[in-house]
């Protein structure tokens, strides 16, 4: 496995990639998903797997103060992501001055000019850029800027969260990245549809999105009934992939 310290590391010739970006301490559950979506779709790609992670941890930076100490060392963590099928590691250094870089900024000087990604897995829950003002929406609009995708229909779940961020239920879902271009596109959203259920009153209640298997990308349908014939589809397979 590579592993670089900062972006000066990373070889000048570097052909492309898939990134994933991220904390990963302790490469939990989550953070296996995660990067296992990442090799996914490196392998139909050719193409290696980066992961971007931080040094100290943002949290350091930006709320400075005591905080836990991390559960893996810069060797176990490249180890533990090897083992996942990742490529190379690449350990940003979290300055102060790095902290102020834009959403847009940090895509164009991270992932485009210097990783060359052809795409990029993130959890639901990422923000990145000043004051974490991007998130996912904003990262697929700006993969569209920069050449790269993060829009999709994936089977994954959708989960009540109680006011303390603690998941209270879980439901098996459909989930959709993207701006509808069938009806003319428009703002990015994510959306997820609750398999089964016709019966949950979720507005207000706040939730967390798992992605699990991309189903396949964005498209533009001719009509109506096309649409609503591959929702169904892509409803049958979400079924099928978490069922259990």
């Amino acid at each position: 496995m590579y592993r670089w310290y900062g972006l000066d590391d990373v070889p000048a010739d570097w052909g492309g990639c898939v990134a994933t970006i991220g904390v990963f301490d302790g490469v939990h559950r989550g953070h296996q998903r995660i990067v296992g979506r990442a090799v996914e779709l490196a392998r139909a790609r050719n193409l290696p797997v980066v992961v971007i992670t931080f040094d100290p941890h943002p949290d350091e930076v930006v709320r400075p103060g005591p905080h836990p100490p991390s559960l893996t060392s810069e060797r176990r963590l490249a180890q533990l992501l090897a083992g996942l099928g990742a490529d190379a590691l690449l350990v940003l250094p979290f300055t102060p001055e790095f902290s102020r870089l834009s959403p847009d900024e940090f895509v164009r000087v991270v992932l485009f000019e210097r990783l060359r990604a052809a795409a990029v897995v993130v959890g639901e829950n990422f923000r990145f850029g000043y004051r974490a003002a991007g998130d996912v929406p904003l990262l697929a609009q700006l993969g569209e800027k920069y050449d790269f995708t993060a829009d999709g229909v994936y089977a994954g779940w959708l989960a009540a969260l109680d006011t303390h961020g603690t998941e209270t239920e879980r439901w098996p879902a459909a989930i959709s990245v993207g701006t509808n271009p069938t009806f003319g596109g428009g703002d990015r959203t994510v959306e997820a549809y609750a398999l089964d259920r016709d019966d949950l009153d979720l507005y207000g209640v706040r939730a967390a999105i798992d992605f699990a298997v991309r189903l396949r990308g964005t498209e533009r349908f001719d009509t109506v009934d096309a649409l609503v014939a591959q929702m169904r589809e892509d409803v049958n397979q979400a079924r099928a992939l978490t069922a259990g």
